[in-house]
């Protein structure tokens, strides 16, 4: 019995790897893009698009920076994605997701900006073809909902930054690492005592 209540506490501690919030965070379920190809989509795959949609690629003018397809949003000018995240009132949240400037593109024509619940978090733009991780710490708002919202804000001439690898976790709050460790403890006496 002891070693059931063990586990119990044990399954009810928060695990340290948070699941992405984000459909389609690395742009893999468009299907339909093989390797050499690309193509406009509006809305759907999880995601809100502006009117211009958005541009998926497959090693066209670069790779992913996860899995193979990636987004840019300045597709026949520029345009942008947003994605309703739901989790829990007030919730602390870690936003990541990967930008790489167009090579051969001027800084210019490059932006991104990054909105959560229409406020500016960031702008992003450069030269080259490198991949950078951004990361970021958000909150939901009292309803728990949040807003995620990547615009092309550079020179609308369908050549523009990448987008790639977007994931939004819940940060879990200190106390779970004690509970976690104080559920293993608590198992591992359990296991003791058994074999005793």
């Amino acid at each position: 019995m002891k070693k059931l209540l063990a586990i119990a506490a044990l399954l009810s501690v928060p695990t340290f790897a948070q699941a992405n919030l984000v459909v389609n965070g690395s742009f893999e379920n468009y299907t339909s893009i093989t390797p050499g190809s690309w193509s406009i989509f509006g809305s759907g795959y999880g995601w809100t698009t502006g009117a211009n949609g958005i541009e998926i690629r497959n090693a066209i003018a670069g790779t992913a920076a996860h899995g193979v397809r990636y987004a840019e949003l300045d597709a026949a000018g520029n345009s942008w994605i947003s994605q309703t995240i739901q989790t829990y009132a007030n919730q602390a949240l870690e936003l990541t997701f990967s930008f790489a400037p167009r090579a051969g593109v001027s800084a210019a024509s490059n932006p991104i900006q990054v909105f959560w619940n229409n406020q500016l978090v960031d702008t992003m733009t450069g030269t080259g073809a490198t991949w950078v991780t951004m990361s970021y710490d958000l909150f939901a708002d009292a309803n728990g909902q949040g807003v995620l919202k990547f615009a092309a804000t550079g020179i609308s001439d369908s050549y523009g930054g990448s987008l790639d690898n977007v994931s939004v976790t819940a940060i879990p709050e200190p106390g779970s690492s004690a509970m976690l460790l104080a559920g293993l403890g608590i198992l591992a006496a359990s296991l003791r005592r058994r074999r005793a």
